[in-house]
């Protein structure tokens, strides 16, 4: 039998519920749905560790978080020792292995081609992502459709990534013509101009927005951009497409309004974690399928292994998706567990009804330690019922607790990596003294700036020197848990 080529296209920072075919209003994402209706969509897909490092890492190795190491975007710690990547396998089973992705780190291990790529930033009011990557990933796909050999190609756009400055079609493309984003009357962005650590980022790419629907709609107009240029790709593949699976996925969400978050993608909510998965193979995948349960990007890597025909060798921890495909079963788990440590050091558990939350240092928002949330009655997780439900919640507590310890003795560890390496980020964005910051500062089309804003890099997110706990072997990061 042949291999089949696989292509897996991650679509950065793009929630779930924002598109189409997982039941949003607005039009964001038609080419995507089309592809969701003649493939397999994953109803409720998980990223178990964010943000991307994290969740790529896991998406890529098998692994989770505690056993590859990756916990935070920092880079303060390398994969583990022994961990294989996707495409390391690939290639060793004759696979031609290219990346376009701007990622580096390991994440350029295993690959024949990495091929990496940078935006024009002279327009300070634009970034045009998704075309930027086209430009590298069309000229792939012509070579690599062309040879006998079987590919993996792993393209990465970073759509709707901060900041959001989608080109003019797409800038109001869902916002009333006749609404103000600058409107001194709105006051829906007042807590995020007053968040330190995010003000001047934000003040780089939408100074001046008063109006939190407005950034809602930038959010989405990054992906219907995005989405429209996916379709050149796809008809790229077409003469490939019956010996090619593609998938679609993300590495984590976004937090937009309906959090304290801002623009970011920190937090164990919903919208951060529930990620998009849709599996896309004519003639040999289902049309038309939805899988309800759960599943994670943890799932990934051992999948493509069991459709490619190898062995997997490296003990991933994963499950195949082909039985929730194939109608086997409605999922892979009955509950999900999650991790974060880059803006903020929280573990979470998702049940099917239950998302239960555990500060492992005070919350940045000052949000309590602890919360828990009825998504049955809640889905937007507003009402943190851990005191209503603390029989619920301490339960809760205790399946984290002990996953966490068995996680421990499997790994070998005596500490959670989440304490030994810590938060990353403390602070991104320039001050810029003088300026005025939120209502009434000149809007972007007005100023004069030499060029756009752009995604910081890790090192740009300033974290301070540590202070260790001698006795525990535990970094403080400025914090101390009573």
């Amino acid at each position: 039998m042949q291999r089949p080529n696989i292509v897996l296209i991650a679509l950065d920072t793009q929630r779930a519920d924002h598109l189409g075919c997982y039941g949003y209003s607005k039009a964001t994402s038609p080419f995507i749905d089309s592809i969701a209706r003649r493939g397999v969509l994953f109803e409720r897909c998980y990223a178990p560790n964010i943000p991307t490092h994290p969740s790529f890492t896991t998406m890529l190795s098998g692994k989770e978080a505690m056993t590859h190491n990756i916990v935070n975007i920092g880079g303060g710690a390398p994969i583990a020792e022994g961990i294989r990547l996707l495409p390391e396998i690939l290639k060793k089973q004759g696979y031609a292995t290219v990346a376009v992705d701007s990622m580096g780190r390991h994440f350029s291990r295993g690959f024949d081609e990495y091929i990496p790529y940078t935006w024009d930033r002279s327009d300070p009011r634009v970034l045009r992502k998704a075309e930027t990557v086209n430009a590298k990933a069309l000229p792939v796909i012509q070579r690599l459709s062309k040879q006998e050999e079987p590919f993996f190609l792993f393209i990465h756009y970073w759509d709707p990534h901060t900041p959001y400055l989608p080109p003019p079609a797409y800038r109001r493309k869902f916002y009333p013509k006749d609404r103000d984003p600058y409107d001194p009357e709105n006051h829906s962005m007042d807590e995020a101009w007053t968040w330190e650590p995010f003000k001047w980022y934000f003040h780089d790419w939408m100074p001046g927005v008063t109006d939190a629907e407005y950034v809602v709609n930038l959010y989405d107009g990054e992906t219907a951009y995005m989405d429209h240029h996916l379709r050149t790709i796809f008809a790229e593949l077409a003469p490939r497409l019956q010996d090619t699976l593609v998938i679609i996925t993300a590495d984590h969400g976004e937090i937009l309004n309906e959090q304290l978050g801002y623009f970011d993608h920190h937090g164990l909510y919903e919208g951060n974690v529930h990620v998009p998965l849709i599996f896309y193979w004519p003639g040999t995948m289902p049309r038309g399928k939805r899988v309800p349960g759960f599943v994670q990007n943890l799932d990934l890597a051992p999948t493509m292994l069991e459709l490619a025909g190898i062995l997997d060798h490296d003990r991933m921890e994963g499950l195949s998706l082909l039985p929730p495909i194939f109608g086997l079963r409605d999922g892979n788990y009955d509950e999900v567990y999650l991790s974060e440590a880059t803006w903020e050091l929280k573990r979470g558990l998702r049940t099917q009804r239950w998302k239960f939350i555990n500060s492992l240092e005070p919350d940045r928002h000052g949000r309590p330690m602890q919360e828990l949330f009825d998504l049955q009655s809640d889905p937007q997780e507003q009402r943190n019922v851990v005191a209503q439900y603390s029989d619920v919640a301490q339960g809760l507590a205790s399946r984290l607790d002990t996953w966490v310890a068995r996680r421990l003795a499997e790994t070998g560890r005596k500490v959670d990596p989440l304490q030994t390496q810590g938060i990353c980020g403390t602070k991104i964005g320039t001050p810029r003294p003088g300026e005025l910051i939120g209502a009434g500062a000149t809007p972007l089309h007005k100023r004069k700036q030499a060029q756009a804003a752009t995604i910081p890099a890790p090192e740009a997110l300033r974290a301070p020197n540590e202070v260790t706990d001698e006795a525990k072997g535990v970094k403080l990061h400025g914090y101390v848990k009573r």
